[in-house]
């Protein structure tokens, strides 16, 4: 969380987003929340969704854009976390803080259940690859209703957020400048770039008689595909709900199934494949700027230093991600299936 955020967060800016959704208090619960405050509530028989922003991060026609963008991906027919207004009609209440406004927004609370250790398959990645498949075939057709409404470039999002929570001397901030560069090397057109989730990680989704319901759109963004594949495929590999001994043999098996699943609904070329291990790499870099935007690194323990230090070794280095060859077992899967 932001330090700004949390610091200006009050029981009383809860309470009034609380009456403006005409929510009853005591079926409130917290869920937390990494950058916004989450709750859950029940209303008429049915669970919801309340998050509480802040124009330090978002402004109120960023969030306009996002509910926009899940609009057009349900009319898709992808199962989605839709947004519900508020007794006054809003999709988004502006609650006048401090420094700026906390931004209260609702959402329906996706059918399912979280992901667990037995799901964790070869079924779910491939399920897992499909969805995001059909999403980026989805947004090639997307445009905004509203200029205003525009989700800013991932990219240029990423790079405010080191400029404004970086010291100017960090070394970070060259080898994000580095790596961006060759991410926005690549080809730019609607078939390798368009308005994306950019969050797609296990815990930001439910799955419902097998099916995958996705929410959690705050972070969604114009970039390339391949980079919203390396963010998930960062998150699955590094990060699974099941052990597993031989870690290289999971790696590639995820992979396949997950691309193989992904193929069905997009196409993708062996060129954005290429980029993969320095997409995922990515992903480290902006860890490391989240970490100095929640945290004062001038006074850290020992445990949160290291995990720091490990951060920006992993950032910095050179040498692959992981131990395979992703264009390798791409060009398997894609001539399996054409």
């Amino acid at each position: 969380m932001i330090r700004e955020i949390e610091e200006q967060f009050t029981e009383e800016i809860l309470t009034e987003a609380i009456k403006r959704y005409d929510i009853n208090k005591d079926t409130v619960r917290s869920l937390g929340g990494y950058e916004s405050f989450v709750y859950e509530y029940q209303k008429n028989n049915a669970f919801f969704i309340l998050k509480i922003s802040h124009t330090i991060r978002r402004s109120r026609n960023n969030i306009r854009g996002e509910i926009e963008f899940i609009n057009f991906l349900s009319n898709k027919g992808l199962a989605v976390s839709n947004a519900v207004p508020s007794t006054r009609g809003n999709m988004v209440e502006e609650i006048a803080a401090e420094n700026g406004s906390f931004l209260a927004i609702s959402y329906e609370m996706s059918l399912g259940k979280e992901v667990s250790d037995e799901d964790w398959n070869e079924s779910l990645y491939e399920k897992w690859g499909e969805f995001l498949g059909k999403i980026h075939h989805a947004t090639k057709g997307y445009e905004w209703r509203n200029p205003a409404f525009k989700r800013q470039a991932w990219d240029q999002e990423v790079q405010l957020k080191a400029e404004k929570y970086l010291r100017p001397d960090d070394v970070m901030i060259s080898i994000l400048k580095e790596r961006l560069t060759k991410l926005t090397s690549l080809p730019k057109s609607k078939d390798t770039y368009g308005l994306i989730h950019s969050d797609f990680s296990q815990s930001n989704f439910y799955l419902h008689n097998g099916d995958i319901y996705l929410f959690d759109f705050d972070d969604c963004s114009y970039t390339y595909f391949v980079n919203d594949i390396g963010i998930t495929l960062c998150y699955a590999l590094f990060f699974p709900y099941k052990e597993f001994e031989n870690k290289t043999e999971y790696y590639r098996l995820f992979f396949r199934h997950f691309i193989k699943g992904y193929l069905k609904e997009n196409t993708i070329q062996e060129e954005e494949i290429e980029y993969l291990q320095e997409s995922i790499k990515l992903r480290y870099v902006l860890q490391y700027i989240y970490f100095h935007q929640a945290n004062d690194v001038s006074n850290l323990d020992e445990e949160s230093m290291n995990r720091l230090k490990e951060i920006q070794q992993i950032a910095a280095s050179d040498e692959p991600m992981l131990p395979i060859d992703f264009v390798h077992d791409f060009k398997s899967i894609y001539n399996s299936i054409h």
